[in-house]
């Protein structure tokens, strides 16, 4: 290239010759070292150009990779988000409300619940059942508890709990057990023994014991047919369930006058404002009176052998004049919540014979009393519910008619007396009526006051058990259930909401102002027979639920 310069500028120095006579003579050496610099500086700037050119190459290459690097990270954030979402279709497992599993589709999903209530109870009464110096005992105390005081810590609800659907959302299930805390334990008495039981629970403390068992399927956006184990379609107290409960439990007349649970099949309609539920099955849970039994059924776990109805209805209907339907699952109204009133009513009936044991049912009369080997229960409910938004009011009323052709008192978890110690008593007649109110003072505290009655108003033949209990010494038990008193429980209490229902703390003291006979007697509320007025029961209790 400084050889092409050169000649160049030699031509041109030729060409002007004769032009300009006058222009200085070209020094060769200063034109060499000029040459030399201007092909230093070319190739400077080639040098530059070749970094300027693989730089532009490391560019194009670096956005081409962080554009793959963008896109796999946002695949992966994409994945990531929808297994942890939980409004996603494709959940397989997570938290809503409680564990769940569900399969990609959402075909199949499995809810996992449960409850852990921790509970002191402090029950207290000023005199036991005493018989004076030299007076025969009484038939009526031979059934009593005459410890003035007992107290101490307990776990009366300690459940799993499994639901969910299968093959879709029209098919559901649940199966749900709870740990029974019910212990036999024997009362000293002043004549023998007394033995106190959990109707629901009976001797089987500790252990697992299955409480609902169904398959339910929806035959359209109205109708649903259920079958299996089930709390009977009867009153509100029972259709909420314990996690959901204004006082942690419920009331003493709710565990005498509801139905519990059975096993059949029911039918189930639900609108907008109405849901009417029929269900036909293997009868109610008599406990009426605690320990003697006048329909003496007993359905929850029982085996198809051993029948306790022969036949057997329970229906409930319930109308909702405003709010919504879920707002009535819970014994409570938090702040905020939107007015919401329903009412309700239910109906019950079933016959059968009564089974001394689980292949025989009793075929023979009592020679005392004549019987018709038969018993016949009607019962009736009604209830009314008021939702304030911060507030709450519940009325209940309940009406019970067993003609009993052979009852029979339960000790040690069987019929007391002989190989046939059935009693036609005729027809016995108890009413019942509760009324709580209840208030949030904060966002997190409520307080409630509430009152419930029990009465036996029809006796018919009962009152001639005590005749019976004078002429058989094995029977004198008999006699503790003639014309009971009746059963007055005063309420007050309240309940911090750490989490709403599912985390809770509540405290409660219940008054007895009369006497409380045996028939009223329920154990796992604290409540015990005493011949005076004046009993407490005490409570306390942390509930976890989830």
């Amino acid at each position: 290239m400084a050889g092409t310069l050169l000649l160049a500028l030699a031509g041109t120095g030729g060409t002007g010759h004769g032009q300009d006579t006058t222009a200085p003579p070209i020094n060769l050496d200063d034109m060499a070292r000029r040459l030399a610099e201007l092909e230093q500086r070319n190739q400077t700037l080639q040098g530059r150009v070749n970094e300027l050119e693989a730089e532009d190459g490391r560019t194009w290459i670096s956005e081409q990779r962080a554009e793959e690097i963008r896109g796999i990270v946002t695949d992966v954030l994409a994945d990531a988000d929808s297994r942890a979402s939980l409004q996603s279709a494709g959940l397989t497992a997570g938290w809503d409300d409680g564990f769940f599993l569900q399969s990609p589709d959402g075909r199949f999903r499995l809810n996992i619940g449960g409850m852990t209530q921790a509970r002191y109870v402090y029950s207290t009464f000023r005199a036991p059942f005493e018989s004076a110096p030299g007076v025969p005992e009484l038939p009526g105390f031979t059934a009593e508890d005459n410890s003035t005081r007992r107290y101490g810590w307990d776990m009366p609800h300690t459940r799993l709990d499994f639901d969910g659907h299968m093959f879709g959302p029209d098919t559901t299930f649940r199966i749900m057990g709870g740990f029974t805390n019910m212990r036999g334990t024997w009362y000293a008495g002043n004549v023998g023994t007394a033995y106190i039981q959990s109707g629901e629970y009976g001797n089987r403390n500790g252990q697992l014991q299955l409480l609902d068992a169904w398959i339910a399927h929806a035959l359209d956006s109205s109708f649903t047919v259920r079958v299996g184990q089930f709390k009977l379609p009867f009153d509100r107290a029972w259709e909420v369930g314990i996690p959901n409960q204004l006082t942690g439990e419920r009331t003493a007349l709710a565990l005498h006058m509801g139905l519990g649970r059975s096993q059949g099949v029911e039918l189930e309609y639900q609108s907008d404002d109405l849901r009417v539920s029929v269900a036909m099955s293997e009868g109610a849970n008599d406990r009426i009176f605690e320990q003697y039994r006048l329909s003496t059924t007993e359905p929850m776990n029982s085996p198809y052998y051993d029948t306790q109805s022969e036949l057997s209805f329970t229906g409930r209907a319930e109308y909702k004049v405003s709010g919504a339907w879920g707002d009535f699952d819970r014994m409570t109204s938090p702040p905020g919540e939107e007015f919401g009133l329903m009412l309700g009513v239910g109906g019950h009936f079933q016959r059968g014979k009564v089974n001394i044991n689980p292949t025989g049912p009793n075929n023979t009369s009592n020679p005392a009393f004549g019987g018709n080997k038969y018993n016949t229960w009607f019962g009736f409910t009604g209830d009314a519910t008021a939702n304030l938004g911060g507030a709450t009011i519940t009325a209940n009323v309940y009406y019970h008619n067993v003609t009993s052709g052979a009852s029979y008192l339960i000790y040690n978890f069987s019929p007391i007396g002989n190989s046939n110690p059935t009693i036609d008593v005729g027809t016995v007649q108890t009413m019942g009526a509760s009324l709580f109110g209840s208030m949030y003072v904060t966002q997190e505290t409520e307080l409630y006051l509430g009152a419930e009655w029990l009465s036996m108003v029809g006796d018919n033949r009962l009152r001639e058990l005590g005749d019976l209990a004078n002429d058989n010494p094995v029977s004198r038990f008999y006699g503790a259930y003639v014309n009971p008193h009746p059963y007055v429980g005063l309420h007050l209490g309240g309940t911090y909401y750490i989490d709403g229902e599912d985390f809770k703390i509540g405290a409660s003291v219940t008054y007895f102002p009369t006497q409380v006979d045996p028939n009223w007697n329920t154990p796992e509320l604290g409540v015990r027979s005493t011949p005076k007025s004046d009993q407490y029961i005490l409570r306390g209790y942390v509930q976890l639920a989830f």
